[in-house]
């Protein structure tokens, strides 16, 4: 295990790296910090710097599903949704809720999660415009090519069947999404107007590109914009 050091100098609790048992495959996933719990779901290895980052405000579990990271990689797909692979995680944590923030694809499983789970009690989705989603000609070609792992095809496919829109006016819980304004995935103002309509808190910074909008960037304000929108919403200590 290792020890992290805080912003202020100070140490936070180790970072304790787990398994747990999930349809018959391990699901990897690390935890660290205490206080309420934020949930990231992660397709990628290595941390994240909120992980890091915040851990002396908060519960902080960074979470590989199936298909991503270290996790096992089952082909065929279980037919579950990344909200029961979060839930099992926070079962064993003895989590019984938390805010969920994800980025880009993970902002995308963010939303699911939110969508699917009251114990998802505020939703953060950065790098994604939920609207547009995915085209149905980006989807048929991923199907029908196959060259993006079975995880994500599973993911993209459940995603696609469902109207965003309605899904995010049902959702009654403090909701942010946020992008760069040089990203591929910059919300128009014409949906940020719909988003707003929809109870969604939205931020753009100027002049960052997706890449420096995500939550392996040191050098992204996200962390800060995230902590305090978090705070002013009552998930702090």
């Amino acid at each position: 295990m290792s020890v992290l050091p805080t912003a202020a100098g100070g140490v936070v609790n180790a970072v304790r790296w787990k398994t747990a048992p999930f349809t018959g495959h391990q699901l990897r996933y690390a935890v660290t910090g205490s206080g309420p719990a934020v949930v990231l779901p992660k397709k990628d290895r290595g941390s994240y710097v909120p992980f890091e980052r915040l851990a002396d405000q908060y519960t902080m579990v960074q979470i590989e599903p199936l298909g991503f990271g270290r996790s096992d990689r089952p082909d065929p797909y279980p037919a579950v949704g990344i909200h029961e692979q979060i839930l099992s995680i926070c079962d064993q944590e003895d989590i019984p809720e938390f805010a969920v923030w994800g980025f880009s694809q993970g902002g995308a499983m963010a939303c699911a999660t939110a969508q699917a789970t009251p114990r998802a009690r505020l939703m953060v989705c950065g790098g994604f415009n939920v609207l547009r989603g995915l085209s149905d000609a980006w989807l048929a070609r991923m199907n029908r090519e196959r060259r993006i792992p079975v995880g994500s095809r599973t993911f993209w496919n459940w995603f696609h069947s469902y109207d965003w829109h309605a899904e995010l006016r049902q959702m009654a819980i403090p909701k942010l999404m946020y992008w760069g304004t040089l990203g591929a995935q910059r919300v128009s103002l014409k949906d940020q107007y719909i988003l707003r309509g929809l109870g969604i808190e939205v931020a753009e910074f100027a002049g960052l590109d997706h890449g420096r909008c995500g939550l392996g960037d040191p050098a992204s304000p996200a962390t800060d914009l995230v902590a305090d929108w978090l705070q002013r919403h009552g998930w702090g200590s």
